[in-house]
């Protein structure tokens, strides 16, 4: 079970700003825009969004396959979110989920904690990892992502990734946001990002895979908005 939301159409929104950062707006220990809990996602291959997508993907027909309820899909996208399952609460669905994403941890075990944390989505929810890494792969610059939760604790109510993007970005990304159903729109109080919403995450995972599809094969020839030689963390 996916859950469904209103999302933005696909036009441009004329109050774009369409602005990008410089080097100096880069920071080495935390992301941009005064959002919490964020870092930057800079400097994408093509190899890392293609997986990064093609991952969630298996993972979001995963929850899609075990789940009938809104409550149930919350519960185990959560796992995916968070990087552990506890069996002793649903032993068949830990089971499965361990099953297909072997790098979960188990909080029922102790000595799971020991094992590498889970890493696949890169720490990003199920839904948005993949568009905030295929954004990142054209040059973008994704600073928040939210996957819309079903309770009264999420920021956002639908699935969302605000991205700093130029024009030349936004416009050879329009046809690709209208055909894969996914929309645009400005936040009042953060006019600098552009943001990219979907009705679900299924629609979010299908722009992902699109961009990083089209990309490569169009060859699209952006013009460099930062060397990340530059920046002596990177």
């Amino acid at each position: 079970m996916i859950p469904r939301f209103e999302s933005s159409g696909a036009e441009i929104p004329p109050q774009a700003e369409f602005w990008m950062p410089s080097e100096e707006d880069i920071p080495a220990d935390e992301g941009i825009g005064f959002f919490r809990n964020v870092w930057m996602i800079l400097g994408v291959s093509k190899v890392e969004a293609d997986v990064m997508a093609a991952e969630e993907f298996k993972y979001i027909a995963t929850i899609d396959e075990m789940t009938s309820s809104l409550g149930e899909f919350e519960r185990v996208a959560a796992c995916l979110d968070s990087g552990y399952v506890d069996s002793s609460r649903d032993r068949d669905a830990a089971e499965r989920l361990l099953e297909v994403c072997p790098g979960l941890l188990d909080e029922s075990d102790d000595e799971s904690h020991h094992s590498e944390p889970f890493m696949d989505l890169g720490f990003l929810e199920v839904g948005v990892a993949g568009l905030s890494y295929a954004l990142a792969y054209i040059g973008g610059v994704p600073v928040a992502s939210c996957r819309a939760h079903i309770s009264s604790r999420s920021w956002a109510d639908r699935p969302v990734v605000f991205a700093a993007l130029d024009r030349q970005r936004v416009e050879w990304l329009q046809p690709l946001v209208r055909d894969s159903g996914c929309g645009f729109d400005v936040a009042p109080d953060r006019g600098e990002f552009l943001i990219i919403d979907a009705p679900s995450i299924l629609e979010s995972n299908a722009l992902a895979q699109r961009i990083v599809r089209d990309f490569s094969r169009d060859g699209c020839g952006f013009e460099r908005w930062l060397d990340l030689k530059s920046l002596d963390w990177f």
